[in-house]
Order: C-alpha cells, then sequence, then structure tokens
C-alpha cells in the first residue's frame, strides 16, 4: 500500500465519527435534539379565550423535504406584492374577500393580541424552513378548524404569501365556513381530475389564499393523504409560499388518524400545533402524539386551549 492510500485511511478514519451520518456521534445529536421536542410538547401551551403562555420558539429546519422545496425562489421584498409572487399558480377562483365566520370574528376581536403572538410564532418557524405547518385537534369537535381559520386571518394581516389548506378529508368544511366555492376541491385535484390551481381560491382583500376541499367527505381520504399527487403538491406549495397552514383534522380518532399521520409523512409537514377543548391536554395524550411525529421528522409545537369550544367551534 502507499504512503498516499495509507495517509488517505488515517485521515478519513479519523474524520468519519463526526462527519459520517451513521457515526455514534450523529446518533447522539440526534437523541439531544428529541428531547426538546418531547418537553415542548408536554409543556407548552397557548390559550385561546383566556391570556396565552407560549414558547412556539422556532427549531433548525429537518432535513426532510420536498425536491421542489429547493428551488431556487427570488427573495421577496416589502414591496412586492403577494399576487405577483404565486401568479404561476393562475388560481381558479378570485374573489373580494371571505365571509369570515362569526365565531372567528368574535375570537379576533377578544383575543386578537394573544392570535398574533402566535401567528408570529408560527411565521418565525417558517422563517427557519419549517413552513408546512399542521393544525390538529386531539379530538373531534375542540375548534381546530376555527383556531387554523383565525391563525390565517392574522398571519396574512403582514403581507406574507399565505395560504390556508383544508386537509380534513373526512370533515370538509373550510370553503362552506368562508362561504368561497372553488372551481374544483382539491380531492379532485389528487384524483388527477384538474390542476393544483383550480382548486386555489384567492382573496384580494383578505391578502390570503385558500387550497379547499370539496363540500362532501372524500371517499378513500387515506389514498388520496398518500398518493404521489399530494407530495407533488406539497412541494409545489412549499416553493410558492411563506407559510402553509394545513387543517387536517383530529388525531384521536379512528377514522381520521391513519389520515393525519399520512398527510404528515407525505406532505413532509414539518412541524403541527395541537387545539385542546377548554382543558388542558393530557401529558399523555401528548406524549402518544410526540411517539407518533417524531418517526415521521414532524415536531409537535404545543397545544391551543380553546375555551370557547362548542357546537359552532368546530
Amino acid at each position: 500500500m502507499s504512503t498516499t492510500n495509507r495517509a488517505f485511511i488515517k485521515a478519513y478514519r479519523q474524520d468519519a465519527p463526526e462527519d459520517s451520518p451513521r457515526g455514534d456521534g450523529s446518533s447522539t445529536i440526534r437523541n439531544q435534539a428529541a428531547t426538546p421536542i418531547r418537553e415542548a410538547a408536554v409543556r407548552t401551551s397557548t390559550t385561546v379565550g383566556s391570556p396565552a403562555r407560549s414558547n412556539f420558539g422556532p427549531q433548525p429546519s429537518g432535513q426532510k423535504r420536498p425536491l421542489s422545496s429547493y428551488i431556487a425562489r427570488p427573495h421577496s421584498s416589502d414591496t412586492t406584492s403577494h399576487h405577483d409572487s404565486v401568479d404561476f399558480l393562475h388560481p381558479g377562483t378570485t374573489i373580494a374577500s371571505l365571509q369570515w365566520p362569526k365565531i372567528c370574528r368574535t375570537l379576533c376581536a377578544d383575543v386578537g393580541p394573544q392570535l398574533d403572538r402566535l401567528a408570529n410564532s408560527l411565521r418565525a418557524h417558517a422563517d427557519a424552513g419549517r413552513s408546512l405547518i399542521g393544525i390538529m385537534g386531539l379530538f373531534p369537535r375542540v375548534g381546530a378548524t376555527t383556531a387554523a381559520l383565525c391563525l390565517a386571518m392574522r398571519a396574512a394581516r403582514h403581507a406574507r404569501r399565505i395560504i390556508l389548506v383544508d386537509g380534513n378529508f373526512c370533515h370538509p368544511r373550510i370553503a362552506s365556513w368562508l362561504d368561497a366555492e372553488p372551481t374544483v376541491g382539491w380531492d379532485e385535484v389528487l384524483r388527477h381530475a384538474a390542476p393544483l390551481a383550480d382548486a386555489l381560491i384567492r382573496a384580494n382583500d383578505d391578502n390570503l389564499d385558500v387550497l379547499a376541499l370539496g363540500p362532501k367527505a372524500a371517499k378513500n381520504p387515506q389514498t388520496l393523504a398518500a398518493s404521489l399527487q399530494a407530495a407533488g403538491n406539497a412541494g409545489v406549495l412549499r416553493h410558492a409560499y411563506d407559510l402553509v397552514l394545513i387543517d387536517i383534522g383530529p388525531f384521536f380518532d379512528p377514522d381520521t388518524q391513519p389520515v393525519v399521520l399520512d398527510l404528515v409523512r407525505n406532505l413532509g409537514i414539518d412541524c403541527v400545533a395541537a387545539v385542546t377543548g377548554p382543558q388542558p391536554a393530557d401529558p399523555r395524550d401528548l406524549a402518544t402524539i410526540v411517539e407518533y411525529l417524531e418517526p415521521l421528522g414532524c415536531q409537535l409545537l404545543g397545544t391551543i386551549e380553546n375555551r370557547v369550544a362548542n357546537k359552532q367551534s368546530l
């Protein structure tokens, strides 16, 4: 063996513990990074309906990203129009403004500052490269869709490229709640029946785009959530928007949990905020969610306590 070869092997062995992704050092880093996520999931709480306490600070971006997210995108300035930045999608429906539900208007009037703090935190996560954020109910009927609507409304006030996505295939309601009918539903796009742009609704005055499902529950929702078309759509949305808020439905529900997990895995959702009812979440429930999300590369940011959860707050 030549002197050159021996020197190369010696240098490689010395560098391997630091540089190799399969070395013990890398495993240690993953374990250390997982611990704060688990602790934050148990301890963090943001309350809707009373003063909030939040620790939704941004974390370093993970490695799991759709390929299209690596496409170079021009840096937008404060003077760059939201419309100009996403015009390549040519939304199928354009309206002046959305008809926000009364419960959303009431919450924004009563706890606007708390919602703004949370919206700002979500935008900070997006700035750190974690732009696909799921809003998930712990259980059905705790107000996850209401929370998603309110956060989208508040985030869009700051002239950012924001889109709200209805990913609750079993109980789609965003289009009907906003009184905005898309040209086609996102579920039709996922069946290859129409291009993605046709399912987009652009509300000019609200500075917000919406990707809505059709009015009826989707047939075979898990198949749609796990489809290659859904993964491709997620990559396009990540490229086109600064922040993508996705209403993904309740976790602890036998019908929706498989769909929720397939959405997280297939869309590459970076992090999730969980909405609870009036009572604080059981730490055991949060630990279970973290156990499911961590292997998918998704972080549980914390909980939002919806203290006005009722039949109108879904």
